[in-house]
C-alpha cells in the first residue's frame, strides 16, 4: 500500500472512531453526557417599578411589572417567581401548582442586596382573601427571603370557612390543607396580625423575623399571632419573633391576648410539631395549645417536641389547654415581665397528661409561679420534671414553683448569663463558667445547642437552650 492510501485509511479510522465517540452513550471533550435530556426550568421575574406586563417575564431585562400574570401562569416542577428588590405588591398571589421532591416551585427574590427586601401587603378582608398576601394550595412550595407588612384585621361579615372559624384562614404566608411538604423561608413578617398560618403538613417554617405587631387580629378577643399551625407534621425552627401581643382594656382576657406560636383546630388530631431553636421576646407568651373551640371537645394532641428555644415573654412560656406525651426540654425560659394575663412559666390543663419537662432554665420574677396545673392550680396533670434549674432573680426567696413541684434532681440558683440585665440577642442568655447549669442535665438525644455547638460538651449534658463550651 503507498504512503498517500495508508495516510487516507488512517484518516479515514480516525473519522470513524471520532464519529462512535460522539454518539449514544459517548461524550464530548467537556465531560457531559449530550444523551441525558436536561429538565427545562423557566425562572419568571417581576419588577414593580420598572416592569412591564406585556413583557415576557423570563428575564430581568423583561420583568413584569405587576402579579397579575401570575393567576393565569401553570407553573410546573422546578419553576421560580422572583420579585426584584425594592419592588412592593398590594395585591394577594395565589399558588395552585405543586412542585415535586427536589423540584420545588420557589417564590424568592433577585436585584441589589443593598435595597429593601420585596414587600407585600393586603389590606383587603374578603371572601377567599382574608388578608393573605401568598396563599399556597399546591405542595412543594419554597417561599423565601420576601418581606410582609400590615396585613388586614378580621373585618365584620358573612363568610364560608371550610366548616371553622374565618380566622384560621388568616396569615400573611397562609398554607392550605392541600399543600404538603412547603418551606418557609428567612422571610420578614412587620406589623402582621397573623404572619404564617399553616394547615400544610410536613411544612417547614425556618429562619424567618416576625415582629412588632400589637394590633388585635379581631376586636376583641384575638390578640396577634406570629406563627400559628392548624396541622400536625409540622417543624418551627430558629425564627426570631419580637413584640406580637396586644394590650387593650376591652380585651376580655384580663386585657392583653396574643403571641408568638400557636397550636389550634381541634377538629383534627395532632401529632408530631416540632418547636425548635426559636427565640422569642416580649410576646403575650411564646406558645400556646388550644382546646377546646368549634366542636367543643379536648382534641388529642400529643407526641411535640419544644426544645432549645429561648423565651423572655409575658403571661408564659408554654399554656397547654391540650396535650399529652409532650417533651419540653433544654429551653431558657425568663419570665419577668408581666401584664394583666398571667399564666406563670407553664400551665398544662390536661389531666394525666404525663408530659416531660425536663433540662430547663426557669428565671422568674415578680412573683410569677413556674407550674400550673389548671386555671385554679388543681389538676393531676402527672407531669414528669427533671432536672430542671429555677431561680428567682427578683429576690433571694425560692421560687413558686406551684403544686407539681420542682420535680427530681433540681438544681437551684443563678445560671450566671452573659448579660441577664440588658439581654437583646440570644448569645446575652449563654451560661458563664461556673453556672449550676454545667453537667447537671440528662443527655435526650439531642445533638446540637442553640448555636450549633455539639452536646454534650462534657461527657454530661447541661442544663438551658446552651451547652458551655
Amino acid at each position: 500500500m503507498s504512503f498517500r492510501r495508508v495516510t487516507l485509511f488512517c484518516l479515514f479510522l480516525t473519522i470513524i472512531f471520532a464519529s462512535f465517540a460522539s454518539c449514544g452513550g459517548g461524550s464530548n471533550d467537556d465531560g457531559v453526557d449530550d444523551t441525558v435530556v436536561k429538565p427545562h426550568y423557566v425562572t419568571y421575574f417581576i419588577d414593580s417599578k420598572e416592569g412591564d406586563d406585556k413583557n415576557k417575564g423570563t428575564s430581568a431585562s423583561l420583568a413584569w411589572k405587576s402579579t397579575l400574570r401570575l393567576d393565569t401562569l401553570i407553573l410546573k416542577p422546578g419553576d421560580t417567581v422572583r420579585f426584584k428588590r425594592g419592588s412592593e405588591f398590594f395585591m394577594p398571589i395565589f399558588i395552585n401548582n405543586s412542585g415535586e421532591k427536589d423540584k420545588y416551585i420557589t417564590l424568592s427574590d433577585y436585584g441589589d442586596a443593598a435595597l429593601p427586601s420585596p414587600s407585600f401587603t393586603n389590606s383587603m378582608f374578603e371572601q377567599d382573601n382574608f388578608g393573605n398576601c401568598i396563599r399556597i394550595k399546591g405542595s412543594y412550595v419554597i417561599v423565601e427571603n420576601l418581606c410582609f407588612q400590615h396585613t388586614a384585621a378580621y373585618v365584620d361579615g358573612t363568610y364560608t370557612s371550610d366548616g371553622g372559624w374565618t380566622e384560621w384562614q388568616m396569615g400573611a404566608v397562609y398554607i392550605d390543607k392541600t399543600a404538603r411538604n412547603c418551606i418557609v423561608r428567612n422571610n420578614e413578617f412587620f406589623d402582621c396580625v397573623v404572619g404564617i398560618k399553616s394547615y400544610g403538613q410536613n411544612a417547614i417554617i425556618e429562619y424567618n423575623y416576625v415582629h412588632d405587631c400589637n394590633r388585635v387580629l379581631r376586636a376583641w378577643n384575638w390578640g396577634p399571632i406570629g406563627i400559628w399551625l392548624g396541622a400536625d407534621f409540622q417543624e418551627v425552627r430558629y425564627n426570631r419573633v419580637f413584640n406580637i401581643r396586644a394590650e387593650n382594656a376591652q380585651i376580655p382576657w384580663n386585657g392583653a391576648d396574643g403571641g408568638a406560636f400557636e397550636v389550634d383546630d381541634q377538629r383534627n388530631d395532632k401529632t408530631n410539631i416540632a418547636i425548635h431553636h426559636n427565640y422569642t421576646r416580649d410576646c403575650q407568651g411564646f406558645m400556646e395549645i388550644t382546646g377546646m373551640d368549634v366542636l367543643k371537645v379536648v382534641p388529642n394532641y400529643s407526641g411535640f417536641r419544644i426544645h432549645h428555644n429561648i423565651s423572655d415573654d409575658y403571661q408564659q412560656f408554654l399554656l397547654m389547654w391540650g396535650g399529652a406525651n409532650c417533651r419540653i426540654e433544654n429551653n431558657t425560659v425568663i419570665r419577668r415581665k408581666v401584664n394583666g394575663n398571667e399564666k406563670g412559666c407553664i400551665l398544662v390543663s390536661q389531666a394525666n397528661s404525663k408530659n416531660v419537662i425536663a433540662n430547663n432554665i426557669f428565671v422568674v420574677e415578680n412573683n410569677v409561679q413556674v407550674f400550673l396545673a389548671g386555671q385554679n392550680d388543681n389538676i393531676s396533670t402527672q407531669s414528669i420534671i427533671e432536672n430542671n434549674l429555677y431561680f428567682n432573680a427578683s429576690t433571694l426567696v425560692m421560687p413558686i414553683l406551684g403544686k407539681d413541684g420542682a420535680g427530681s434532681s433540681p438544681v437551684y440558683g443563678d445560671p450566671l448569663f452573659v448579660n441577664y440585665a440588658n439581654a437583646n440577642v440570644p448569645e446575652d442568655y449563654a451560661i458563664k463558667q461556673g453556672s449550676p447549669a454545667i453537667n447537671k442535665g440528662e443527655i435526650l438525644g439531642y445533638t446540637v445547642d442553640f448555636k450549633g455547638t455539639t452536646i454534650p460538651q462534657g461527657g454530661v449534658a447541661d442544663i438551658g437552650a446552651f451547652e458551655f463550651k
